[in-house]
């Protein structure tokens, strides 16, 4: 798979926007020793396992940053106390419908059998292990299944599409990822936020779930949170995970913007590719008002750990050729199928690069004859819906920073990308 980086600011052409860098100040706990500290909650308090056992160790389809880190410290822990893990795609539908297609989402996040020590089996045979009280069934993987325990890694944050006292994290694992598309469909369908808590209270009853790990990450990207979840507090204590991802998570510090430029969107970075807490819920639910009200997002391209799948792609107002020739709509479509937000799977309007995305926006915004943006015009620029503590911002903007944006020292940027070089690693 292709490394990724934003191509060269092209210098030959008349720039409509000019941008300011300016950068947040956002809290930042931070785990240095993440390996280390996930052996030692281990060492420290011991999940009771019998001898000898077998351990199917969920990974997913999100971009943790120390993600082979954690799941290689998980699988030496369980080997050094005599048991036998391996790994397990909990990725629902993401990947595709086949094992290659895993194999190249775990690869692209770093998890090979090398780096995390411990075998991948990526079987396609699935399984109704029993029901939830209400009667939805819980599907897994059948290799999952037939190990002794199960146990899920997975980062700790709010969801894309609903509020629940769990959201994105061990749980949903579970819930939504183990048993493939078939546990993807019927959680998505009987409801996310109701059915989460349903399958996992399910599989700790089973006694298959001695544990699971959870993660929380500051705005940088770094592991903020390493911790334990055990059965008779996982559902406290996930949840009040999720409020300390919420009091961590990065937002625009505007509430509202003219234009946002978003430079690389994909499944590595969110279940929608961008983050609709970032831009603005009302784009997925319209009575929804959390989040910056934008008047046209644009994208510039699909990040190559995404493997073409641009589940959301429809939730911006532009996009470029270079991301559409990045899309796989066939993995986009079975996504936004099994998850029944059709919309996140129609192409937008498609402009040859950035700089003809912002005419176009331009035109939009502020009438068909218009050239150039008003001097009013509130533009950003970020590199992802994941990167918010720097970003750039036009001049209206800058002149209104809040108390807890500062502009950062460096001259304005005139930033349109030339989306017909090809990237470079």
């Amino acid at each position: 798979m292709e490394s990724f980086s934003v191509a060269s600011w092209r210098t030959d052409t008349v720039s409509l926007l000019k941008f300011f860098p300016v950068e947040q100040k956002l809290p930042r706990p931070r785990v240095e020793d993440v390996g280390g500290e996930l052996a030692a909650i281990l060492d420290r308090d011991p999940p009771a396992l019998a001898p000898n056992s077998t351990v199917a160790v969920c990974v997913g389809s999100r971009n943790i940053t120390a993600l082979p880190t954690l799941i290689a410290a998980l699988t030496g822990w369980l080997k050094k106390n005599g048991h036998r893990p391996f790994i397990v795609a909990a990725m629902g539908s993401h990947g595709g419908k086949d094992r290659a297609g895993r194999r190249e989402v775990l690869a692209s996040l770093g998890i090979t059998e090398e780096a995390v020590g411990a075998p991948l089996k990526l079987e396609e045979e699935t399984l109704v292990a029993g029901h939830t009280a209400s009667g939805v069934p819980v599907w897994v993987q059948k290799a999952a299944w037939e190990a002794d325990y199960i146990v899920p890694l997975n980062r700790v944050k709010p969801h894309t599409a609903f509020r629940g006292v769990v959201e994105s994290g061990p749980a949903k694992m579970l819930a939504v990822g183990l048993g493939h598309l078939e546990s993807a469909v019927e959680v998505h369908r009987a409801g996310l936020a109701e059915t989460i808590p349903a399958v996992l209270k399910f599989h700790l009853a089973s006694g298959k779930v001695p544990f699971g790990v959870a993660v929380v990450e500051n705005p940088w990207k770094e592991t903020a949170a390493v911790e334990l979840l055990t059965p008779e507090s996982w559902l406290e204590k996930e949840s009040g995970l999720l409020r300390s991802a919420w009091e961590l998570y990065p937002l625009i510090p505007f509430p509202e913007l003219d234009i946002l430029i978003i430079e690389k969107i994909g499944k590595d970075i969110s279940g929608t590719c961008m983050d609709l807490n970032v831009i603005g819920m009302g784009r997925r639910f319209p009575h929804e008002l959390s989040g910056t009200k934008v008047g046209k997002v644009i994208a510039l391209t699909l990040t190559p750990q995404s493997d073409g799948n641009g589940t959301g792609v429809g939730y911006a107002d532009l996009i470029t050729e270079e991301l559409a020739s990045r899309m796989d709509w066939g993995k986009t479509r079975l996504n936004c199928e099994t998850s029944g937000f059709f919309q996140g799977a129609i192409q937008p309007e498609t402009a040859l690069d950035e700089e003809d995305a912002v005419r176009r926006a331009i035109r939009a915004l502020y009438g068909g004859e218009t050239k150039l943006p008003p001097p009013g015009c509130r533009a950003a620029r970020i590199t992802s819906t994941a990167d918010l503590v720097q970003l750039s911002v036009t001049k209206a903007l800058l002149d209104k920073l809040p108390p807890t944006v500062s502009r950062l020292r460096g001259k304005a940027v005139d930033r349109p990308v030339d989306n017909s070089k090809t990237p470079t690693s």
